[in-house]
């Protein structure tokens, strides 16, 4: 399976409704907020949205972000900044380590752009981020899920 990744822009319209499904899907993000985000970034909270293919077809995205709504939560982290969010890969070909390969190629990206150091939460995926070398800050209860805050050093 050849896997590529590239940086989405506001014209990939098809690609931007694709992961407005996916994050309407996973965590209820209203579609068109999504598709306003990737397309107008009229915040300019999204530094950069990375899309995963295999043969053109789209199997995961995520990308680097000013702000994430756990910074609304806990104000500790209100400045902190950048945040790699929205990691997504498609149900059926989790396990295979696609999200870890989506990882690397953001990081990447991240650090050629000159961050130095970057953060993330989740509550789902704490043993992947532990391999890649992410270290843990802090660990909350957030509607009854275990979320973990962590960073790394680029």
């Amino acid at each position: 399976m050849k896997i590529e990744c590239r940086e989405i822009t506001s014209s990939d319209t098809d690609d931007i409704v694709q992961i407005s499904d996916w994050y309407f899907n996973e965590w209820k993000i209203p579609k068109q907020k999504t598709i306003e985000s990737l397309t107008n970034n009229p915040d300019g909270n999204v530094i950069f949205q990375t899309l995963m293919t295999t043969e053109d077809t789209p199997i995961g995205t995520g990308g680097l972000y000013h702000k994430v709504g756990l910074q609304n939560r806990i104000r500790k982290y209100e400045n902190y900044s950048p945040w790699i969010a929205l990691m997504f890969t498609k149900p059926g070909i989790r396990g295979k380590g696609l999200g870890g390969k989506l990882l690397e190629e953001i990081e990447l990206v991240a650090q050629k752009q000159g961050f130095g150091k970057v953060y993330l939460f989740t509550h789902s995926a704490e043993s992947l981020y532990l391999r890649k070398g992410w270290n843990e800050i802090d660990r909350y209860q957030i509607k009854g899920k275990n979320v973990v805050v962590m960073d790394k050093e680029l």
